[in-house]
């Protein structure tokens, strides 16, 4: 399935290469070599991932970013490096609180709440609309410098990443899918190869816990129902279980079953079997795009006693390897390239290179993956 795409796309290229000079801007879709991907944050890092000879890389976009002309030129920099390099982007936009200075009405609360980022505003028409100018800003600037574009981050945690205020899961769905169209036909409109993505982490049949938290499985039917004419794809969070032990093989809560608590790399396919379902299907009758757009693996952990960066490169390439025998992913995206000080005092020491950039083993096992 994933080789036919990529034939049918490098075939499409092909023709037009072949036949048309190309215009100003063209349609624009960067085919990844392979899956391998990594979350990069600034153009410096660029070059350090084409020496891990990923294909890909996945990168965050603050809303507030949109309104500032010298962070939109730094951007439109660092994505025209990766362009140069022969790496495809995937782009995150973020509706962080900060935008609120620059366009009050993109955000659907007055106040900050406790939360990282917010829902893109769809409670009013004038939400709606600041929602709609700030997608078509985002897409036009960047229109042939992005392949993926991922609409806000877990958003089936509508606590901490995707916060709108309380209500029902249909209420909720409907105003997600509502601004995932949005954001899906500002994209379709400037670029119709791009693909656009909904983001979920690995909680499956979680239910309804601490607020207005839900499982991946009472989420997808609903805004399947409401988006099945959209070429959506899924974006997926595939973390072990506990995000200070990078062993996943062993998760406790990652079951073999339709009704499974949790998905990952220990069991992936309970997904990808779902999602090969009829009525899941995308407009063209084929199983919808699936990244895994993040997933971490720690270097330091208590349960596994302190550092580990040995078990760290083992779990990552038992994890790419899993990803790899699914013909249905086509991305596995590691979080991160570097440690980060604030990540470390979790225990969460996910990168491939350590605060001072020295590299750890986890770098040589993941540069040679994927070859």
């Amino acid at each position: 399935m994933k080789n036919t795409r990529r034939i049918a796309g490098a075939l499409a290229a092909a023709v037009l290469c072949a036949c048309t000079p190309f215009p100003a801007y063209a349609d624009f879709y960067q085919e990844p070599a392979n899956i391998k991907g990594v979350l990069i944050n600034s153009e410096d890092e660029v070059e350090l991932a084409a020496q891990l000879g990923v294909s890909q890389v996945i990168t965050n976009f603050p809303m507030s970013w949109a309104f500032d002309s010298s962070r939109m030129n730094a951007y439109e920099s660092y994505l025209n490096a990766m362009k140069r390099a022969g790496i495809s982007v995937t782009v995150i936009v973020l509706n962080d609180w900060a935008a609120s200075s620059y366009s009050p009405l993109l955000l659907p609360v007055s106040q900050p709440a406790e939360a990282n980022y917010y829902a893109f505003n769809t409670l009013s028409e004038e939400g709606l609309d600041a929602t709609r100018k700030a997608a078509s800003l985002v897409t036009g600037r960047f229109k042939d410098l992005v392949s993926n574009w991922v609409i806000g981050n877990e958003v089936n945690d509508g606590q901490a990443w995707n916060y709108i205020g309380a209500m029902d899961i249909d209420s909720y769905c409907s105003n997600y899918a509502t601004a995932f169209r949005t954001w899906y036909d500002a994209v379709k409109g400037v670029n119709s190869l791009a693909r656009v993505y909904i983001p979920f982490d690995f909680r499956w049949n979680a239910g309804q816990v601490e607020g207005f938290k839900f499982g991946v499985m009472d989420m997808l039917p609903r805004l399947n129902n409401l988006l099945r004419d959209t070429d959506y794809g899924i974006a997926r969070h595939a973390y072990p279980e506990e995000f200070d032990d990078p062993v996943f093989a062993d998760d406790r809560y990652a079951l073999e079953q339709a009704n499974t608590p949790i998905i990952n790399l220990k069991n992936l396919h309970i997904l990808t079997d779902y999602m090969s379902q009829g009525d899941m299907l995308s407009p063209a009758g084929v199983p919808r795009h699936l990244i895994l757009s993040e997933q971490g693996f720690t270097s330091l952990s208590p349960a596994r006693g302190g550092q580990c960066e040995e078990l760290q490169a083992q779990c990552i390439v038992q994890a790419y390897e899993a990803a790899a025998a699914n013909p249905l992913v086509e991305a596995f995206m590691l979080n991160r390239l570097r440690d980060e000080q604030i990540l470390i005092d979790q225990n969460y020491a996910f990168g491939l290179l350590d605060v001072e950039g020295n590299r750890k083993l986890s770098w040589d096992a993941y540069e040679n993956l994927g070859k």
